[in-house]
């Protein structure tokens, strides 16, 4: 039976026909199993590839899933040497069925691609299907195949994101966060939401870019699980945020290791450094001292010196009544 499908704008013919179970073979490069399985830098083979799917909770689920209602979506599969380029997970739960009931599950559906199919539309399809699509791939695993398919395609990140149906910005954030890990030597699927708020937070930015010895003492901390969840390290940003001679006291004993980034942060706290309010107000201080903005206003039109001494009035007015709140 002839098929096509429809990949950014170009119809692929295909076939659709019924293929032996044991025939299909597993791809080498499927994300979910990529790094698991290439930590000792070898090229896992097919036993272990099989080995490590069905190891997985959602293969466990989908095996039932497929026992109960059969299956929904053919697989995907390159002609010639028969590689499952799309529904590894799906092949993994039929090799369990097969060993329970050959006769019942010993052929599956596919949708077979033509043996020469070019490497980049392949990575098209599978950036489609799992990025864009039904993104059931973790933001590790989608990472780790926009690394890997840019260094495949050699082409600009914005190129091979556009291919995808992927902004740019989105593809440049995934890359950073997994060649930092790959900078860190840990490429713990697990340890991706630490690395990506560790990145993402300006404050911590601002105040490791001139203090390495910081930043080696959280990356350790991440992994020797000092550091529990994800979400503390914006108690770090929080800190480094607050700007005050506590923060940088306690960034510093943390740093030494003599307390740990709870007590630092328990302590900033109860100092009340980290209340919004108090923060958004030396924001608000930190821009009407800016040395610069004086030099600013003594070259604008008379409009907007008016206008601008309109706004100032009313926030001297108001500033009298909340210092009169506050005595």
């Amino acid at each position: 039976m002839e098929d096509y499908l429809d990949i950014s704008g170009t119809r692929i013919n295909v076939r659709i026909e019924e293929l032996p179970v044991m025939q299909l073979r597993f791809y080498e490069e499927n994300p979910r199993v990529y790094t698991i399985l290439r930590s000792n830098g070898g090229t896992p083979g097919q036993d272990e590839i099989e080995e490590h799917m069905l190891s997985m909770d959602h293969v466990k689920t989908l095996r039932q899933s497929i026992k109960k209602v059969g299956l929904i979506d053919p697989l995907i599969v390159r002609d010639g040497d028969f590689v499952v380029l799309e529904g590894n997970s799906r092949l993994a739960a039929y090799r369990k069925l097969v060993k329970e009931d050959p006769i019942k599950w010993g052929k599956i559906k596919c949708k077979i691609l033509p043996k020469d199919i070019e490497q980049s539309t392949v990575l098209t399809i599978l950036g489609q299907y799992h990025i864009v699509g039904r993104k059931d791939w973790s933001p590790f695993e989608q990472a780790g195949f926009l690394v890997r398919g840019l260094e495949a395609t050699k082409v600009k990140i914005e190129e091979f994101a556009k291919s995808l149906g992927l902004s740019a910005a989105n593809a440049k954030k995934c890359v950073e966060v997994y060649e930092y890990m790959k900078e860190q030597n840990d490429l713990n699927p697990a340890r991706w939401s630490y690395y990506e708020e560790f990145l993402k937070n300006r404050a911590i930015k601002n105040v490791v870019k001139d203090n390495p010895e910081l930043e080696e003492k959280v990356i350790e901390d991440i992994k020797t699980g000092k550091i529990h969840e994800a979400s503390d390290i914006r108690k770090l940003g929080d800190i480094a945020k607050s700007k005050s001679k506590v923060g940088k006291k306690v960034l510093a004993q943390y740093q030494e290791g003599k307390v740990s980034l709870d007590k630092a942060y328990e302590h900033v706290k109860e100092t009340g450094m980290l209340d919004e309010d108090l923060l958004r107000m030396k924001k608000f201080k930190e821009f009407i001292n800016d040395s610069d903005l004086e030099e600013k206003f003594s070259d604008i039109s008379e409009d907007l010196k008016n206008k601008l001494q309109y706004e100032i009035k009313a926030i001297l007015k108001r500033l009298q009544v909340i210092q009169t709140k506050l005595k």
